[in-house]
């Protein structure tokens, strides 16, 4: 039964092709000729209903089934029942990676070369359609398309693609939509905002804005249950498919969980980040997701050795730790409910899920970095130790723990080193595609829209052509071809091309490109420019197309590879 709807699949994948489709009007005029009714065929399978979960800033290393000591069992669980992927790319921050998501286009296509509020910062892309934080016509949502093919559609969760209807996610193809407007904001009920500047979260419900939220909000449990609100709203005669999309703000600052949740792993960390950081790697070595002679880049040495902080300062940095872990955990407990559910009600054997996470750890100094925080949060805030995790706190992930939650990878959140890009992603489709399978095939967040299009049977956009492929065929095993023969990302200045194995990545203190070998090396740590040049030549000629073609602006003495002050400041100071 299994293979036979398992081939019914391929039939509809196969029908975006336009021979094929040519072949199938024929065939249905030659059925409706000799009689047939008209009618769906029973024994096919039904479309999918299609569920995407969206992780905020969770780094390669932070779940069980890539090597993290936080119990993740759920999400584990769809890997075990799908396929893991061991080379997705998102874009290195949280808005351009989801308008990659949402579009199938690069970020700089649908003005999100960046982050829209980073524009006070490098004025000099002020005007440029790349950076201007506004979708251009006739670019919209793979959602919309979805909506089109009589799918059930709705979102709860983070948003981070602009204010105003012609932007929200009712504009973008949803019917029915929770959501948070902005990039973050505390996970309670008090909606506290990122900075001084603006101090109050904007919450909405299908466009109209929240007064205030329950009190007994907390972010990961109150969107997974507005997610089955959604699901149980729809009628039971109402028999289309679902399009759901389940946007997590967490694990994204500020550190915060449910008060039964705050000492679940008191003491789990007190062992310093070098320590968990190599326990990681050899785990993820004795899985295979990084090969077992692979050189780590070092620790670096400018945050100092754990064993240099002062007692005072480990107990709270081993305190961040044990939060974060806890968000992480109650994410995926958060997960698993929702997974119930769909079995409960007989869904799951016909959803297709997918996790991702929009970029790597947060590593960059979010407390002293953004503007006006160094005054405005220990005014705004009960900063101390004992009040760590609970409402009234703003404390956020730092730097050391950041390089443990990329494992081997190098650098973070805002930067395009692997541990800034390089993401945990999961797709699941109980008795399609493989199960306990990996696949190392080079796959970005636009590939995302194209894949699910093609198993949801959904037509394309005809006003524009996405830039995204489609994985379907390499998530059923029916072809060894790479899903795209290369890849090319700008943010912050930050430059970076992968092709095949290779990478090519700019050193913004040495003005340079420098290439690593990611199979042997993914920690990028030997610069192998000598060896390859005329690889070298071809993948810059690569990046400057992918420049042209997209809107990138080329950084020369602008700060541009920075967010925050404290890099803007160490960037200044950079020997040239």
């Amino acid at each position: 039964m299994a293979s036979a709807k398992r081939e019914k699949l391929l039939i509809r994948i196969f029908t975006n092709s336009a021979v094929t489709k040519l072949f199938t009007l024929l065939l249905s005029a030659l059925s409706v000729s000799c009689g047939d009714s008209g009618q769906q065929d029973r024994t096919s399978p039904p479309r999918p209903n299609v569920l995407v979960i969206l992780a905020d800033d969770l780094g390669f290393s932070d779940l069980g089934i890539y090597g993290s000591e936080i119990p993740t069992p759920n999400i584990d669980a769809l890997a075990a029942s799908g396929t893991l992927l061991t080379n997705f790319y998102a874009n290195a921050t949280c808005a351009p990676s989801r308008s990659m998501l949402l579009s199938g286009m690069d970020s700089h296509a649908v003005g999100y070369g960046f982050n829209p509020s980073a524009a006070r910062r490098l004025p000099v892309l002020t005007g440029e359609p790349g950076y201007s934080g506004n979708w251009p016509a006739p670019i919209n949502s793979f959602v919309n398309q979805f909506s089109d093919a009589d799918y059930y559609t709705f979102m709860a969760g983070k948003w981070h693609q602009g204010g105003g209807q012609e932007a929200s996610p009712l504009a973008r193809g949803f019917q029915k939509a929770f959501y948070l407007l902005e990039g973050g904001a505390s996970h309670f009920a008090d909606a506290a905002g990122q900075t001084s500047a603006a101090p109050v979260a904007s919450y909405f419900e299908d466009g109209e804005p929240l007064s205030a939220l329950p009190a007994d909000f907390y972010s990961s449990q109150f969107y997974v249950s507005k997610i089955l609100e959604f699901l149980e709203q729809q009628p039971a005669d109402d028999d289309r498919p679902f399009f759901g999309y389940l946007a997590f703000t967490a694990p994204h600052w500020p550190l915060q969980v449910p008060d039964e949740w705050l000492h679940r792993f008191a003491g789990h960390y007190d062992a310093g980040w070098e320590v968990i950081r190599n326990t990681r790697i050899e785990a993820a070595k004795a899985k295979g997701l990084i090969p077992a002679n692979a050189d780590i880049p070092p620790f670096p040495q400018a945050l100092g050795a754990w064993s240099d902080l002062s007692p005072e300062q480990q107990e709270r940095e081993a305190r961040r730790m044990e939060l974060y872990a806890a968000m992480i955990a109650y994410l995926d407990e958060q997960v698993g409910r929702l997974v119930e559910y769909l079995k409960a009600s007989n869904q799951y054997d016909n959803t297709l899920i997918v996790f991702l996470s929009d970029n790597g750890p947060e590593g960059n100094n979010i407390e002293f970095g953004l503007a006006d925080n160094r005054e405005w949060l220990p005014d705004r805030f009960d900063q101390s130790l004992a009040n760590m995790g609970r409402p009234n706190s703003y404390v956020t992930f730092s730097r050391g723990w950041a390089h443990v939650s990329a494992g081997a990878l190098n650098q973070y959140k805002s930067f395009l080193g692997e541990g800034g890009v390089r993401v945990p992603a999961i797709f699941s489709y109980p008795g399609q595609i493989r199960d306990n399978h990996r696949l190392g095939s080079l796959m970005s967040m636009m590939d995302i829209a194209p894949t699910l299009m093609s198993f949801g049977e959904v037509a394309a956009n005809p006003r524009f052509t996405m830039q995204g492929q489609s994985a379907a065929r390499q998530l059923l095993n029916l072809t060894d071809v790479p899903v795209r023969p290369h890849l090319a990302m700008e943010t912050y200045g930050n430059k970076a091309v992968w092709k095949g194995t290779l990478k090519l990545l700019w050193n913004w203190q040495e003005r340079d490109w420098q290439l690593y070998d990611l199979a042997s090396d993914p920690g990028e740590t030997t610069e192998l420019s000598n060896q390859h040049p005329n690889e070298k030549a071809e993948m810059i000629e690569i990046f400057d197309e992918f420049a042209a073609a997209n809107g990138v602006v080329i950084l020369q003495d602008e700060v541009g590879y920075a967010r925050y002050a404290d890099q803007i400041e160490a960037y200044r100071s950079a020997p040239r």
